[in-house]
């Protein structure tokens, strides 16, 4: 029997059962298609049909769908991997541009508010100070300053609730 119907015979043995193979591993019938011709190719170009016993050459061309399906599956979880630290990236830089806007409009919005108001809701918020402390800076009692804490809390409120970002300001507010 000469090289080419060796060849030809290894291949009509086996070409299915390997292709059923691939297909537990790939799922995909093109990508399982794709490693048994690779693998052919490879058994072909290396001579490896000629150089391996009759006893051993199937073991062989399974091992080679095997190592070739888990080469592929590898290669698809970098690139998964690749592509979803790439989105989080995409998400994370677009909130922080989001995040940027809508704290630039809440301190416009701040700045819009009566003095008195203003200054109680920079000191709480933003140098987290505690009502008694604003209270004595600003030689007023604790009540008015709750009070005028609620007063421009329900104006911001009020601004931003038909946007959905009323959570998010809390948050970046508190």
């Amino acid at each position: 029997m000469d090289i080419k119907d060796r060849f030809e015979q290894i291949y009509k043995a086996y070409s299915k059962p390997m292709f059923l193979y691939a297909l537990s591993f790939l799922i995909s019938e093109e990508e399982a298609e794709d490693v048994i011709q690779e693998v052919f190719v490879n058994f072909w170009k290396d001579n490896t049909y000629q150089k391996i016993k009759n006893e051993v050459t199937k073991t062989y061309l399974f091992r080679s769908v095997k190592n070739n399906c888990l080469n592929r599956l590898k290669k698809k979880d970098v690139l998964r991997d690749r592509l979803d630290l790439l989105r989080e990236d995409i998400v994370e830089e677009e909130m922080m541009n989001w995040n940027d806007e809508l704290i630039q409009e809440v301190e416009n919005e701040i700045a819009n508010m009566p003095e008195q108001t203003r200054e109680i809701i920079q000191a709480v918020f933003f140098r987290d100070l505690k009502y008694q402390e604003v209270a004595d800076q600003l030689g007023v009692s604790i009540n008015t300053v709750k009070t005028l804490l609620k007063h421009g809390m329900k104006y911001l409120r009020e601004r931003f609730s038909g946007r959905g970002d009323l959570f998010l300001l809390m948050v970046l507010v508190k």
